[in-house]
């Protein structure tokens, strides 16, 4: 049998390089199979970031909208799934005295959600696959114009490497909203029922004073 100047064999040598190659490549295996779950792990969390970031603004200055807006370009509730408009008061954080509409909406061919406002348009987020708008009433339900808006829901869909979905939502109520609130019913006024001659109550009966009882000892 032959020996190598250390004493191993050439059979333990082969048997050596085998093991030592198998742990080599199930390290390297493993070791990719790491990497890719740390890279769909970080496009998850970018991804869901960016979405709520975007949806984050959306709602900080929905919060000031008194009344959402008419969209013509959306019959019959002229209420728009994609985008919606709103109007905001005077006294608000962004224009403080001045009063201004904005418009936020969906590009579908940049994948981003837009902000307008007259001329001019800012990118709030990136990689966005679609948003939707539910516009609800001070009740709960769903909201048929834009005058009975209170409330707006809004979902961002948004896609990470491996090609799985992720539902990003939330919902602000329109701060400045002006509900009209019916005036209550009041209450009637309690009277004592009329009494009669026959209905009137009997005079407390009074006892006459007796004679003084023996003083009480200090």
């Amino acid at each position: 049998m032959v020996v190598d100047e250390h004493g191993w064999t050439i059979i333990e040598v082969i048997v050596s390089l085998i093991l030592a190659a198998t742990v080599v490549a199930e390290t390297a295996g493993l070791a990719r199979v790491v990497g890719r779950a740390m890279a769909v792990t970080e496009s998850r969390l970018e991804v869901t970031q960016a979405a709520r970031r975007g949806l984050e603004r959306i709602t900080e200055e929905l919060r000031w909208a008194e009344a959402v807006v008419d969209d013509p370009a959306c019959p019959p509730t002229l209420l728009c799934p994609h985008r919606v408009r709103v109007r905001v008061p005077a006294g608000n954080p962004y224009r403080r005295a001045a009063a201004y509409e904005v418009m936020f909406q969906h590009n579908t061919r940049q994948r981003e959600v837009e902000r307008r406002v007259g001329t001019g348009v800012n990118n709030l987020s990136a990689n966005i696959d679609s948003v939707t708008f539910t516009y609800q009433t001070a009740t709960g339900t769903t909201a048929m114009t834009p005058q009975s808006t209170t409330a707006i829901r809004i979902s961002m869909q948004v896609r990470h490497s491996a090609g799985a979905t992720l539902t990003i939502e939330g919902e602000v109520g329109l701060r400045n909203r002006r509900v009209q609130y019916a005036t209550p019913t009041p209450w009637p006024t309690w009277r004592p029922a009329p009494r009669g001659p026959a209905g009137r109550l009997p005079l407390p009966q009074i006892a006459p004073p007796g004679p003084l009882g023996p003083p009480q000892p200090r």
